[in-house]
């Protein structure tokens, strides 16, 4: 297996699942480095960025000489980066695509649109254009706005805006950045993750959370979470990753409108930030995902404890006190803290992270 991504901490763990599964795993981290980690039987290796112009030729490179049964690209800038590479061993990108759902993928604005299309209730936006105008944008939108990228994760290109004159000046940081921006209503209220393990767009597995916290604040991902049962929110993000028809992790967010209903804020095909949530109500995500890989039909198992209140570590220590250092030390020693413990392994992961933060654009 090779795993394709740029650093995130949601790879660790999914590659010792990979490992103890009995796959030979190899991690590609695409940050523009030459650093290399070697930890039990997983090779940890840097490569050229997705954007560089040797990427290409480097990963097939590595695809030629291990002969790897599949490749796994772990974000969606990785996907479009892979799906757009003429090689030959494109039977083994996981999972296999056709070509409708990579055009939806590649835009998080026109898979929105799609889902809106089929029925499926999102908040009101405008497409900055040629012919958007920002008064009445403004207007008919009311403020605060949210402005969004087709691409991007994390929050990094996403921000709120409160005033006319914050609007203008985000939109000229959007234009200088380049890419498909959209202005969308600003919904006050707090984000709901469903997320799981899909097989041709049916689950296997299902986790349905409350964001407590977000890192970016109100835009980021999950930090502290709280599953719930809510059978229309289970019911929605099940609807929407079925419409997509997608194998493997796909998770969904959503926000509350004031009169109730769901709203569809974005789709995110791959394994999400905070699945470490899922794990402390009960889901083993990572079993039934590798039984995809190896060809096999996971059982279906749909359940999940509601009302778990779970912390993402180590993403949560971003906000320093006491008792997050506390929870910490605690977390360190736990579940969550197993791909920490080895000093020189850990080091490695966040010399990735920090060379992350360093290429990531935003807004």
């Amino acid at each position: 297996m090779l795993l394709v991504e740029e650093g995130w901490h949601s790879t660790l763990p999914l590659a010792r699942a990979l490992e103890d599964a009995d796959h030979a795993v190899t991690v590609l981290t695409a940050n523009g480095t030459t650093a290399s980690c070697s930890r039990k039987t997983v090779r940890w290796t840097s490569g050229p960025t997705l954007a560089s112009a040797g990427f290409a030729a480097h990963l097939d490179r590595m695809v030629t000489a291990a002969r790897f049964d599949h490749v796994l690209p772990l974000t969606e800038d990785a996907m479009r980066r892979l799906w757009a590479m003429p090689v030959t061993w494109r039977d083994r990108i996981f999972p296999q695509t056709a070509p409708w759902q990579r055009s939806l993928v590649a835009d998080k604005h026109a898979l929105v649109e799609h889902m809106r299309s089929r029925g499926i209730a999102i908040p009101r936006h405008r497409r900055v254009d040629d012919t958007f105008d920002l008064d009445a944008a403004a207007h008919d939108l009311g403020l605060p706005l949210v402005v969004k990228s087709s691409t991007g994760c994390g929050g990094r290109l996403v921000r709120i805006v409160d005033t006319r004159h914050a609007l203008a000046a985000t939109l000229e940081s959007a234009r200088r950045l380049g890419g498909d921006w959209i202005v969308q209503e600003y919904v006050p209220s707090t984000t709901y993750l469903v997320g799981g393990v899909f097989h041709a767009g049916e689950p296997v597995r299902i986790y349905a959370a409350e964001k407590l916290a977000q890192d970016p604040a109100r835009v980021g991902g999950a930090v502290r979470l709280r599953s719930t049962h809510d059978p229309a929110l289970v019911e929605l993000g099940v609807r929407v990753v079925r419409e997509l028809r997608w194998t493997g992790f796909a998770s969904v967010d959503f926000v509350r409108s004031r009169a109730g209903s769901f709203l569809l804020l974005e789709v995110n095909p791959r394994l999400w930030g905070s699945h470490a949530g899922a794990l402390a109500a009960g889901v083993d995500l990572m079993t039934p995902f590798a039984q995809l890989l190896a060809g096999e039909t996971p059982p279906v198992d749909l359940a999940f404890t509601d009302n778990v209140e779970s912390w993402i570590f180590p993403q949560y220590l971003a906000h320093r006190s006491v008792r997050t250092a506390v929870r910490g030390l605690r977390d360190l020693v736990g579940e969550q803290g197993r791909d920490w413990r080895d000093p020189r392994f850990a080091l490695y992961t966040l010399r990735r992270a920090r060379r992350m933060r360093r290429l990531a654009q935003r807004l």
